[in-house]
């Protein structure tokens, strides 16, 4: 029987990144912390693109991601970090410690209605950087989590 954590994982492979450790939530911020700031009032991408829609294929919007994720330090120095992706059960199994890897595709990252939604996160624990579907836009959101307010 397949459990959250499985699922999670696969599909964390099957976007190309290097599965290093489940980390869970502990130390925090949890996973459930980091998706509400990022749905939180007042919050603006960093960088948009349509859900339906092209923007130069798939390496496209990994690269438009990587270079957000790079400016927000969230990519250590060797190309691991902390993710999470919509998947039943994924808050609780918490973070997963990948890398970088050659092919990998952060747009591979989709929720069972084809949309992109998922988070990374510095190993540090403050600075994230995901994707996330909007009314008719996938968001890139950056956050320094200390900076803020979440309820």
């Amino acid at each position: 029987m397949c459990t959250s954590e499985d699922d999670l994982v696969a599909l964390i492979r099957c976007s190309g990144l290097d599965v290093v450790a489940v980390q869970g939530n502990e130390p925090g911020p949890s996973v459930e912390t980091a998706w509400r700031a990022m749905a939180g009032f007042g919050v603006e991408p960093s960088a948009s693109f349509p859900l339906k829609g092209d923007l130069g294929g798939v390496r496209g919007v990994h690269r438009l991601w990587l270079e957000h994720a790079r400016r927000a330090d969230v990519i250590d120095e060797d190309g691991t970090f902390l993710l999470t992706a919509v998947v039943k059960g994924s808050s609780d199994v918490g973070w997963v410690r990948v890398r970088l890897a050659d092919g990998a595709d952060v747009a591979r990252l989709m929720d069972d209605q084809g949309r992109i939604e998922f988070i990374a996160r510095s190993g540090s624990g403050d600075p994230i950087c995901g994707i996330t579907a909007e009314e008719y836009d996938h968001w890139i959101v950056s956050l320094s989590l200390t900076q803020v307010a979440i309820t």
